[in-house]
Formats: C-alpha cells, sequence, structure tokens
C-alpha cells in the first residue's frame, strides 16, 4: 500500500507562513531542498490544494531546464532535479470547480478531484502501485487529510526562528507519535516526523 506524507516547513514557534501568508519567513535552505528532492525521488504522485498549485506551476517550470548558477541557491542542481520530477510526476489538485489552464506547464500531468470526490480516489490511489503520495505545501489540505487520518507520515522542516505571529500550521488539535527528531546535515533546520497516535 502506497503512503501518504506531507512535508512542510515550519518557523519554531509553529507557524507554517508569516503574516499574510507570506512564506519567506521560513528557512528554505539547501537542507530543506535536499530533504523534498529525496520525497520526490520516491513519490508516484504529488496532491495538492487549489492555491499551492498555482503558486508551484508558476515557479518551478522555469527552473527544470535553467542553467545551474551558484549565486542563486533556486538554480541549485538539487531544485533542478526537482523541478524536472515534480514537471513530470502525476499530480492531484483538489478543488470545487478548478479547471487547469490548457497553457499551464503542468496540464497534462493533472487532473483535479472535487471534496467531495478526495476520500473515494485517496482510497484508490493508495491500493495502486508506486511510490508515495506527497504533499507539499496545501496546509489547508493536509489539515483536513490529518483531521480525516489519512496522513501515514507527517515530516516537519522546523527552522531556528520564532516570528511572534502568522498562519499556524495546525487548524485543530491532533495528537501524533514522534517517529524522529534529527538535525539536517549542513543546515540549521531540524527534521520532525510523525505519525497518527494511533498507528503504533
Amino acid at each position: 500500500m502506497r503512503s501518504l506524507i506531507v512535508s512542510n516547513a515550519i518557523t519554531l514557534d509553529g507557524f507554517f507562513a508569516g503574516v499574510g501568508g507570506n512564506p519567506m519567513v521560513l528557512n528554505l535552505d539547501a537542507g530543506f531542498d535536499a530533504h523534498n528532492l529525496e520525497l520526490m525521488r520516491g513519490a508516484g504522485t504529488v496532491l495538492l490544494g487549489r492555491t499551492s498549485f498555482e503558486l508551484f506551476s508558476s515557479f518551478w517550470p522555469m527552473i527544470a531546464d535553467a542553467p545551474e548558477d551558484p549565486s542563486n541557491p533556486a538554480l541549485s542542481a538539487v531544485n533542478r532535479e526537482f523541478s524536472r520530477l515534480y514537471r513530470d510526476i502525476p499530480k492531484i489538485v483538489v478543488s470545487d470547480g478548478f479547471v487547469v489552464p490548457e497553457d499551464n506547464p503542468w496540464h497534462d500531468t493533472t487532473r483535479v478531484v472535487g471534496s467531495g470526490e478526495l476520500a473515494a480516489t485517496l482510497a484508490q490511489e493508495k491500493l495502486g502501485d508506486g511510490g508515495d503520495i506527497v504533499v507539499f505545501a496545501s496546509a489547508t489540505l493536509w489539515n483536513g487529510l490529518l483531521a480525516d487520518d489519512a496522513v501515514d507520515r507527517l515530516d516537519l522542516i522546523m527552522g531556528p526562528d520564532a516570528i511572534g505571529e502568522g498562519v499556524p500550521a495546525f487548524r485543530a488539535p491532533v495528537r501524533l507519535r514522534t517517529l524522529g527528531a534529527a538535525p539536517i546535515p549542513g543546515s540549521s533546520n531540524v527534521l520532525l516526523q510523525y505519525a497518527p497516535a494511533h498507528a503504533e
């Protein structure tokens, strides 16, 4: 059975983004990029909310074939590989009424499912062959998945900064079981890994 894995960066005080949804308060360093590349290499499907899909599909396609630039972290070899994998992997966007524009670079590898179809879609996907189902960003989506007991593993990449206010990572109380906690080599981030508390 395929696992559903969520990967997100958070601040030291538990925020998913800053005031107004600003993600640049997060410590999105090379260690964060390397962790997400490792997940993408083992993935068979990416699951996203509409907002994250629109953001990522406007950014990542530009990185895939860009020349490597040591002065620009976005154009690292890690991110260029991540972008190429993201381009080719099947993607599922959860949205009611959204249609992927025909000129979107990811149009041919993306399908949209409504919120009412999500449970059945995930059940079918988990029983299929291939790599894991991975969720990047999409906090509203994965909070709902946690509430529905659909998440198998939650990877939180926690940075060293507390920002005091912003968008909280968790929208409701949840109890998890710790799988691991370790510094990411070469990074000031810490990788925290959790599973549902009942999954002993």
